[in-house]
């Protein structure tokens, strides 16, 4: 089961898609930073006002 859901999420990294991964204390945001449009999915997602790259 853990490694389907390993192999899920890193199919969705390769596809430029974000996931959500538990850490102590609050989920994080991931995705493949050297893809250009995911790294603008989490910018919109959480309403930044400008990208800089």
């Amino acid at each position: 089961m853990l490694r389907e859901e390993i192999n899920k999420a890193l199919e969705v990294l390769k596809n430029g898609g974000l996931i959500l991964y538990p850490t102590d204390t609050v989920w994080g945001i991931g995705c493949d930073a050297t893809h250009k449009d995911a790294v603008a999915k989490v910018f919109e997602l959480k309403k930044e006002k400008s990208l800089k790259a």
